[in-house]
């Protein structure tokens, strides 16, 4: 790894990638390559999670194509210097930020989303200048083979691919580079982080936890069933924003449960058949582990797979004591808490580590919950879909990660942004010189507001 990175750090050295018409030349073959490999991608999906095609388009390609068309359409707009206001202290002046590209950055990816989840960061630091080595999962080895043969005619020294090679992911977090931007799992990630300490190296983390939703009395029972049935088991819950576990108003928990079964019927049930198209947990361990959740508990719905088919399932009465509670679920497992007094879910969330996410439907109590929690991101009476407007960063806070990205903040992400101060030699404030006299003394007073 290390002569990889050598060969992009001398490449970047050269001051090539700093040419925006460059990057702009880089994110359009990307873009285009995109669009000649979707039937590959689609055919890889299916081998690996049985992902049907919608999901496909929505979820990785056509997120993928949106941010790539707009760091495109903007990447001119966002590279140039940004004029900043100066004070009379340093008059005349004029003040500049200047983005610049870190140099050789490091993008993990993950494998629940290995496609949107690589090449949106990928673009975001190549829009910026850098040089990417790009990490892709092992647990997705057919997406993982497309992405790395679409890339494959881009030179090493800007674009390195990595994935299969034992001897390089092992020597991966030891390397020295410029920026890290990280995707997955908090245990990784903290390795990652003590391996790196020395390098004293940037880094964003897109992590995960375990993401709250709330159904208060006074929410749309069908809509609020409806809006969290689909974001718990897209991608057969393997989400990080998925919503973890579910708080439901006692007043209503009867009626919420119901429609919450009617709409994983109607979403994922041919008759008594569980659909073709519902994703496959990633492997045989996962699904274990997840089986191994529901048992002793009040399954109410689902609670059995078939190889790594596993059906939507739903638990009830659950407590903070049950290890369902314990950890983060990932996968097509949903438990259901009951609550009276919103106060007291504030309580026991406080108590948590910061989720990635947060869900709230309801009316009365919505600002209070929004303002009061701390989370990356969440919706009012929707969940996910926060992620799909390029004009809101995404990322986490806390244990759940640090830093984001998507649109304009993907391109700021994997820029160092420089002040500079441009003096004009013309005129000279001797204020700041010596000596210093008790009317230099007054002025500098009245200048910061000291009395």
């Amino acid at each position: 790894m290390k002569n990889i990175i050598d060969l992009q750090r001398a490449f970047y050295n050269t001051g090539a990638t700093l040419d925006v018409e460059y990057r702009k030349k880089q994110l359009i073959t990307i873009r285009g390559l995109v669009h000649q490999y979707r039937p590959e991608i689609i055919e890889a999906f299916k081998r690996d999670y049985n992902k049907c095609e919608f999901d496909v388009y929505s979820t990785e390609i056509g997120m993928v194509l949106h941010e790539l068309n707009y760091l495109i359409n903007n990447i001119g707009r966002l590279s140039k210097p940004k004029r900043k206001c100066t004070s009379s202290i340093n008059f005349p002046s004029k003040g500049y930020i200047m983005p610049e590209p870190y140099g050789v950055v490091l993008v993990v990816a993950p494998w629940n989303y290995p496609f949107n989840l690589s090449i949106l960061p990928l673009a975001g630091a190549i829009s910026a200048g850098n040089t990417v080595i790009l990490k892709l999962s092992i647990n997705t080895p057919n997406v993982s083979s497309v992405v790395s043969k679409m890339l494959s005619g881009f030179p090493k020294e800007l674009i390195y691919i990595t994935y299969d090679n034992p001897k390089e992911r092992g020597e991966l977090f030891d390397q020295k580079y410029d920026y890290i931007f990280y995707t997955g799992s908090v245990d990784v990630a903290r390795k990652m982080m003590i391996r790196q300490a020395e390098n004293i190296v940037p880094v964003t983390l897109e992590l995960g936890g375990k993401s709250p939703c709330i159904i208060d009395a006074d929410a749309d029972i069908d809509k609020s069933a409806r809006r969290v049935v689909w974001g718990k088991y897209l991608n057969a819950g393997q989400t990080c924003v998925a919503p973890d576990f579910i708080f439901v108003n006692s007043a209503i928990k009867d009626k919420w449960i119901e429609r919450a079964q009617y709409y994983i019927k109607k979403f994922y049930y041919d008759n008594e058949n569980l659909s073709e198209d519902f994703p496959y947990v990633v492997n045989e361990r996962h699904v274990e582990r997840l089986l191994s959740l529901c048992i002793n508990k009040k399954v109410i719905c689902g609670g059995s797979a078939k190889g790594r088919l596993m059906e939507p399932t739903i638990l009830e009465d659950i407590t903070f004591e049950d290890q369902v509670m314990k950890e983060e679920i990932f996968g097509p497992v949903m438990p259901i808490l009951d609550f009276s007094d919103i106060n007291e879910v504030l309580g026991q969330l406080k108590k948590m580590e910061k989720p990635l996410a947060l869900y709230f439907f309801g009316k009365k109590n919505a600002k209070k919950v929004m303002n009061t929690c701390s989370y990356g991101g969440g919706c009012v009476n929707d969940t996910i879909m926060h992620l799909t407007e390029s004009g809101m960063p995404f990322g986490g806070v806390g244990a759940s990660g640090m830093g984001s990205y998507h649109g304009k903040k993907n391109f700021e992400t994997f820029s160092h942004n420089k002040s500079v101060l441009n003096k004009s030699i013309r005129l000279e404030l001797n204020l700041k010189y010596n000596p210093y006299t008790k009317r230099k003394l007054r002025m500098i007073k009245i200048f910061f507001g000291i009395k």
